[in-house]
């Protein structure tokens, strides 16, 4: 083997090797993580995490791809089919809102991952009552909220964050720290 042909291989390994998180990937919390829909470049990424479950927030189905990696990793996973915010007359769902609250709120799901499409409305309103629930101020919120939205801004995510004031179910046995409710 000449050595051009070993650097490139060496090349292709480092390559192969990257470590690459899925689109809008960032922690919510400690154990709690947000992102868009991750590919299959992703899945090292996602194992590192050590990943109990994942939580899937669209009103499409679930690329075979991603669920052959969760199954493969014995991972919990939850779809949820939620529509996005629309004016004027479509809303997220507060009850399945509540819902999906309920799970990350369970330590028993930790470490998990909450996505949808491109991790920016619904994951982001998902988010957006986390934070209420934590306690933030409405300002950093829709700051939070911008920020991963950059020019797709949605007025009615951030009305839905404002109002959103359905109960959430939270055992006090498995609620995480960082939890103000």
């Amino acid at each position: 083997m000449t050595p051009e042909e070993e650097r490139q291989i060496k090349a292709a390994k480092r390559k192969s090797q990257l470590i690459v998180p899925p689109l809008n990937f960032a922690m919510i919390a400690p154990g709690v993580y947000r992102s868009g829909f991750p590919n299959p470049k992703s899945q090292p990424f996602l194992l590192q995490l050590g990943l109990r479950t994942i939580i899937y927030i669209y009103d499409g189905e679930c690329k075979d791809y991603h669920q052959k990696f969760i199954s493969d990793n014995d991972i919990k996973f939850r779809h949820f089919c939620v529509t996005a915010n629309k004016e004027p007359f479509e809303e997220m769902d507060h009850a399945m809102v509540s819902e999906i609250l309920a799970v990350i709120l369970d330590t028993r799901n930790h470490p998990l991952l909450i996505h949808c499409n491109r991790g920016i409305r619904r994951v982001g309103c998902v988010v957006g009552c986390v934070r209420k629930l934590q306690g933030w101020a409405m300002t950093a919120i829709f700051d939070e909220y911008q920020r991963f939205s950059g020019t797709k801004i949605r007025i009615s995510d951030q009305e839905f964050i404002e109002v959103f004031q359905t109960p959430v179910h939270v055992d006090p046995q498995y609620r995480p720290q960082w939890l103000l409710i």
